[in-house]
This record gives C-alpha cells, structure tokens and sequence, in this order.
C-alpha cells in the first residue's frame, strides 16, 4: 500500500478490503458492509471516510493504477539509456507489478472491459487517462529524436505494449496449457520478445 497518502489506518484497510472484494466479486455484487466487515470497521466508519460506495470505488481504482502511474514517471524521466533499452526496462517491471497484484490487475481489466461509456469516461478522467497519455508522448519523444519511426500512431504502440501485458497477465494459466509456450512462467523472456517485435516495427532503418 502506498505510504503518506493522507489516509488514516482505517481508511487504508478499508482501501484493502473494497479492491479485493471489488476483484473478487464485482462492483453490483459488494455491500458497504461487506466491505466493512472485511475491513474490520463499522459501516459509519467507511462512510466517514467515503461519501459513497461509488466513490470508495473510484478511490480503489485510483489505487490499482498508482504503481503503474509511478513506473510511467519513471519511464518518462529515464533519459540515461538508449530508447530500446528504456523500454525494455518498462515493459518487463510493468508485467511483474500487474503479477504481483492480481487483484489490482483483475478488478481495472474487468471495469474496462465491462465500461459503459459514461463509466469508461470517468474511468479515463479519473483514473489513468493522464498516464496513457504520458506514454504517448514518451513515443513521440523517441519520433522526434529520430530513434522510431514518424508514420506510427504512438497511440497505438502505448496500446499494443499495454495489451501485450494485459493478455499474459489475464491469460497465464491457459498459456501453461497451449503447445509450443515456453514463457508462461517466464515474463521476462516474454517482455524482452515483446519489446523485440515491438521495436522491429516501429525503429527507424539506419
């Protein structure tokens, strides 16, 4: 859990509570106090701290994103290695934290996927809108230094990136099954393959 929030103790268990009861068994489905229950407070004390159930859950939202909203900031302000290099470097440590808290990964896939367009609105103003579109412009910083290519979308390499890491994360357990898949327990060799076809694409020609 993130460290000085401004939250009180109570307030960060209750965070800890809704996102997995929120991963585990969706939003319709979770009462305040279930929530309080697993929380180990009174259904006053979360509305003390939250207005509503509907705001506890774009708190929570917030929340899943913060580690994915910090290696962003770190990629972008990364300018010591070669642009490969610094992307390889993100794409690998933004698999390990989507596997490292599966129900932070779980409960944002399913909100988007599940998105109706007013939800995918405030999903987008409220929760991680402003980290895609850093890593659009970290694209276009590698277009305008000459390391890629100016005909790609840098839209949609942010894209491809993140759902190269969606999918593994979402579907591991069915790779360990497929035939001819040596990296379902092996994310960086699946990263570095990733960045590899990625950059093979997008990279100028010397």
């Amino acid at each position: 859990m993130p460290e000085n929030t401004g939250r009180t103790e109570a307030a960060e268990r209750i965070l800890a509570a809704a996102k997995h009861l929120f991963a585990r068994d969706g939003y319709s489905s979770v009462s305040i106090r279930d929530i309080a229950e697993a929380a180990g407070v009174s259904k006053a004390n979360v509305f003390h701290h939250f207005a509503s159930k509907e705001e506890l859950y774009v708190e929570t939202l917030r929340r899943c994103c913060e580690a994915a909203r910090a290696l962003i900031q770190a990629f972008a302000e990364d300018q010591a290695r070669e642009p490969a290099e610094q992307l390889r470097a993100f794409v690998r440590a933004d698999l390990r934290r989507a596997l490292d808290d599966p129900d932070a990964t779980r409960l944002v896939l399913a909100e988007a996927f599940d998105a109706s367009p007013s939800q995918a609105r405030t999903l987008v103003n409220q929760v991680f809108g402003a980290d895609f579109r850093r890593m659009t412009e970290i694209f276009s910083r590698g277009q305008e230094d000459g390391s890629w290519r100016q005909d790609t979308s840098p839209a949609l390499m942010a894209s491809l990136m993140l759902a190269a890491n969606t999918f593994y994360t979402a579907h591991r357990e069915v790779l360990r099954q497929l035939p001819g898949v040596d990296f379902a327990d092996d994310p960086d060799q699946y990263a570095d393959h990733v960045v590899d076809i990625l950059l093979d694409g997008i990279q100028k020609e010397a």
